[in-house]
């Protein structure tokens, strides 16, 4: 399997994080992927049009569409495929809400078909990609169309608001109350709560508490050995295992314990 990963130019470095793109050899038999975590907006396009499973906690969908936009979600997901060649953009937390100036609470754990976003642009955008030699041409000719896009948005004066308290929960991991985040960024709880909802698709709290599970995530994917599991609970800021462990399956799908086994990775229960 090829993967790659692309830098977006200047222009876009405020919408976009990066973009990335992933091939596998004709048959070759996929596994099954684990996304652990929730903390990913998206848009993705299949150049193969395979059809593509993705397994959410309430619901499963069938992709088989030339473009897909991924909203906000708040658990996790497993996707199965046979063949794969896909181009896909990750976006900052605000990337789709800066791009299309559309609410945002209508894609939160949503996998929505570009074409119904963009109509009969999505099918040009399609076939110019299509028709260039090289993946670095393919990527221009998304670019301009973001940048196009990014330009022309309509976009709710709120989202400085949410702006702002997205870097908040980012400069803190998430480990800030929501009375912190109304009183730094000078909002109401309803204006804060409506930024989010509108911009980003969920509220701040249930986003904080996303970006602490992964920023705790993190610290197991690099757990040191003499470290256990209830210290990393403890430094992202749970009160105790328990709460970790509830937040961490909720997020996860599994517990901390069974995330390290699947992961291979060495770990201790508690201090000894």
């Amino acid at each position: 399997m090829v993967y790659r990963v692309f830098h977006p130019v200047p222009v876009l470095c405020d919408i976009v994080e990066y973009y990335w793109y992933v091939s596998s050899p004709q048959g070759e038999v996929q596994e099954p992927q684990y996304f652990y975590t929730p903390l990913l907006q998206a848009l993705a396009f299949s150049f193969n049009k395979q059809v593509e499973r993705h397994v959410l906690p309430d619901k499963t969908c069938l992709l088989n569409k030339s473009a897909y936009l991924f909203g906000q979600g708040t658990g996790p997901r497993i996707t199965t495929s046979n063949e794969v060649d896909y181009l896909g953009v990750k976006f900052k937390p605000l990337g789709i809400a800066n791009m299309t100036g559309i609410n945002m609470a209508h894609l939160a754990n949503q996998i929505v078909d570009v074409e119904d976003v963009w109509g009969n642009e999505l099918e040009s955008l399609c076939d110019e990609m299509q028709s260039t030699p090289s993946l670095e041409q393919r990527i221009d000719v998304l670019e301009r169309f973001l940048i196009k896009k990014y330009l022309t948005a309509k976009v709710c004066r709120r989202i400085d608001c949410a702006q702002h308290a997205l870097t908040l929960i980012s400069n803190t991991q998430g480990i800030i109350d929501i009375k912190t985040l109304q009183e730094q960024t000078n909002t109401s709880r309803k204006t804060l709560e409506r930024a989010f909802t509108h911009h980003i698709g969920i509220g701040p709290k249930l986003y904080t508490r996303i970006v602490r599970f992964n920023a705790a995530k993190n610290r197991l994917d690099r757990l040191p050995k003499h470290k256990s599991v209830t210290e990393i609970a403890l430094e992202s800021g749970y009160y105790d295992s328990s709460h970790f462990n509830a937040e961490f399956k909720s997020f996860a799908g599994c517990t901390p314990f069974s995330y390290l086994k699947k992961t291979s990775r060495d770990f201790i229960i508690a201090d000894s």
